[in-house]
């Protein structure tokens, strides 16, 4: 009985771990750059049954019984949303594969695909979480002029003036040898793997997309698909709690017998 009660225990552990999961990407469905992670459940070792623990057919197969389940997240599901349009200067989707370099006040870099930028009076660009986007400047920032800019898809700004073209600066896309290898931290932001090579579009130009100016790329949350996930994960919660709460009930009983 008591393995029953750790089996339905970790049955209502996993479901809620995949619940989480499912509740963090519905609330980010409109958050700019957000993917959605995967979850993958796992039987958990597995104890044999002897003739003398219960009564077994002759004809049984496989005299085991697992201890239970565990849910992890398998993967963030990087997939490129959905490429809308924007009226932010500084606004910029990744066709393709890359992600933005954000550094924070320590000068530490991590990784995103939300490229909802906009620049500061001081000439520093960050995002909304006041992250620095990470760049190679031609012209310090502040000397630049009034002028709107223009980005290419390769990165570079550009600024026309009535002296000609001037190059400001170039955005610098990174990609993992490894995608997987990613560390989630949250707010759409990823760790590079130390031992795991991370490439730049400065020194590699191939293996990189194209930056799209005045545009933002959407999640790549489903929704719909998201929340039938979450009415089969709460149905699948209540099952694993019916089971327990009919073995308390067993249990029960066996102790009242005289």
């Amino acid at each position: 009985m008591n393995s029953i009660l750790n089996i339905g225990k970790t049955g209502l552990h996993s479901v809620q771990r995949k619940m989480d999961s499912i509740s963090d990407d519905i609330a980010n469905v409109n958050t700019f750059g957000y993917k959605k992670k995967d979850i993958s459940f796992q039987e958990l070792l597995t104890n044999e049954i002897h003739e003398n623990d219960v009564l077994l057919s002759d004809n049984a197969n496989d005299k085991n019984i697992n201890m239970g389940a565990k849910s992890r997240i398998a993967s963030v599901n990087f997939e490129q949303g959905v490429i809308v349009e924007s009226s932010g200067e500084f606004h910029m989707a990744i066709e393709g594969q890359g992600f933005f370099g954000v550094l924070d006040g320590e000068g530490n870099m991590t990784l995103t695909r939300n490229g909802s930028f906009n620049m500061n009076p001081d000439g520093s660009i960050t995002n909304d979480d006041g992250y620095y986007l990470n760049m190679n400047y031609h012209i310090a920032p502040e000397d630049w002029g009034n002028d709107k800019v223009n980005i290419t898809a390769d990165g570079e700004i550009i600024q026309n003036t009535e002296d000609g073209t001037i190059n400001l600066g170039k955005i610098i896309l990174y990609n993992p040898g490894v995608l997987d290898s990613l560390i989630p931290l949250g707010e759409g932001r990823y760790l590079p793997n130390q031992n795991v090579d991370l490439y730049n579009s400065i020194d590699y130009v191939e293996g990189f997309g194209d930056i799209r100016q005045y545009a933002l790329e959407t999640s790549n949350v489903d929704l719909a698909k998201s929340l039938v996930d979450m009415i089969t994960s709460q149905r699948s919660y209540s099952l694993n709690l019916k089971a327990l709460q009919t073995t308390d009930d067993i249990m029960s009983m066996i102790n009242n017998i005289k």
